[in-house]
């Protein structure tokens, strides 16, 4: 017989044993027997109460010896989960051998395949996991990072397991003629992370892991970041000291551009040299629901700051302005013509008169090395936008587009929007100058743009016109 059978049949056997209490019976049917024939049958049986109270005993110790025999290898300890895409969990006894393997998403279906791990040892069980996903390209030299989570009630053995756990991956990854990198941590006893897990179908370790990443950057939100590999997230990391959470190896950016064409693209749509520029920095970020490049550098007193898509090297975003020590010069210079004459002269051009606007903005800002007022209002659902060079007026951009556009019931409404861009940002309404809402669509997306002043300071929210979220922030000087 096999060792599994055999074990199977004592679990069986135990669960069918009943230990039954006769000690007290027995003495006191005894006690109610009179006369010869019971006196003359504890004469003939004297060893009863001996038999009695040692078969109590031998049932106590093997039902001791059996509640052990299913703790250890019957019950639950250690929980641990992979992410990639792929999310599986495993669930192990206290002998380290495989009660559960459970695949978390299609993905993970995949991986398990017809495997049957149960019984395993839990590092064969994780040789076969891993082997799988490479084999499946989940694991590649373009897509390299995997997280671990271990969740036990030990404290010690848990850092133990989740420290040997990502040493043996590295290796074993790193065997397979590619650059892996594994992140690992401890799952907290958190209820509302349990809950957001459940909520987003993702496991709690890459809840906990995206939580990490917020409170690095808190202009992220969980919404955008749920939707993310856990290589795209590895890669958001990179930047950040997060709470927790240890690392072997460098998540690639092998799949993207590059930082170098990155730099090369920015530099080529400001049409400035490299030796020009200064304070270069270059990031990878998540905006929009896309993986992009932030290319930031100061020339010629001005300050870039570029997004670029990651994969296709498309510029998604620019912004520019004036470097602090030169901003009052701009604001301060007399030679300029002024706000009511830029007005004027972009009314003028929109054919439209002054009494048929609504929600007009202007600002004097820089654009590409020159002085420039920005110009914004809306005439019923168009919205109008102009950049006037600041010297003399002559138009630079002007841009004209119909909001009913994209109009759609199930849109937050402008109420809305404002008041969840304003929690966002943590201002009060009263604080808050020039406010501007419009609907636009940025890659497939409907967004509300939210544009305010508090003070010195300028902020600009984009919202998900139809779930609320926030998708991208920014807070300037």
């Amino acid at each position: 017989m096999k060792k599994h059978e055999v074990e199977k049949r004592i679990q069986q056997a135990f669960s069918n044993v009943q230990v039954p209490d006769v000690l007290e019976s027995v003495l006191s049917d005894c006690e109610k027997e009179k006369g010869y024939i019971m006196m003359k049958e504890e004469k003939k049986n004297p060893w009863i109460k001996g038999f009695v109270y040692a078969a109590i005993i031998m049932l106590a110790f093997t039902g001791v010896l059996g509640f052990n025999f299913y703790q250890s290898y019957y019950k639950a300890v250690t929980t641990i989960a992979f992410d990639v895409n792929p999310s599986i969990e495993i669930k192990t006894n206290d002998q380290d051998r495989v009660l559960e393997v459970k695949a978390l998403n299609e993905d993970g279906e995949i991986v398990i395949g017809d495997m049957n791990l149960k019984g395993c040892d839990m590092n064969v069980a994780v040789n076969a996991l891993i082997g799988s996903m490479i084999q499946n390209g989940y694991l590649s030299d373009l897509a390299n990072s995997i997280l671990i989570s271990v969740e036990n009630h030990d404290p010690e053995k848990t850092a133990q397991l989740q420290k040997k756990l990502s040493d043996e991956i590295y290796a074993l990854i790193n065997s397979n003629h590619f650059d892996g990198a594994v992140l690992s941590l401890s799952i907290e006893n958190d209820d509302e992370l349990r809950k957001l897990a459940e909520t987003y179908g993702i496991t709690v370790g890459k809840a906990q892991f995206i939580q990490n990443l917020i409170v690095a950057n808190p202009l992220y939100s969980f919404d955008s970041l749920a939707k993310l590999t856990i290589h795209e997230l590895n890669l958001l990391a990179h930047s950040s000291t997060l709470e927790h959470v240890s690392s072997n190896g460098n998540a690639s950016d092998k799949n993207y551009i590059g930082k170098e064409r990155a730099k090369e693209i920015a530099l080529q749509y400001v049409k400035v040299n490299e030796n020009e520029i200064s304070h270069l920095e270059i990031e990878i970020d998540y905006e929009m629901g896309l993986m992009i490049y932030e290319v930031e550098f100061q020339v010629k007193g001005l300050e870039y700051d570029i997004d670029i898509n990651a994969k296709t090297g498309e510029v998604v975003h620019t912004h520019s302005e004036l470097e602090d020590d030169e901003h009052d010069v701009i604001l301060g210079n007399s030679s300029y013509i002024g706000e009511s004459k830029a007005k004027e002269i972009a009314l003028n051009h929109a054919l439209v008169s002054e009494n048929q606007i609504d929600k007009y903005w202007i600002e004097l800002k820089a654009h590409h090395g020159q002085a420039v007022y920005e110009i914004e209002f809306m005439v019923g659902n168009t919205e109008y936008e102009y950049k006037i060079q600041a010297e003399n007026g002559t138009i630079l951009q002007a841009e004209k587009e119909d909001e009913n556009v994209g109009q759609d019931a199930s849109y937050i409404g402008e109420s809305k929007a404002k008041n969840i861009a304003l929690s966002y940002m943590k201002v009060s309404a009263s604080d808050v100058k020039n406010l501007k809402i419009h609907l636009d669509q940025e890659h497939d997306t409907i967004i509300y743009e939210v544009e305010f002043y508090v003070g010195s300071k300028e902020y600009e929210v984009k919202i998900n016109a139809k779930t609320g979220a926030v998708i991208h922030s920014e807070k300037e000087h």
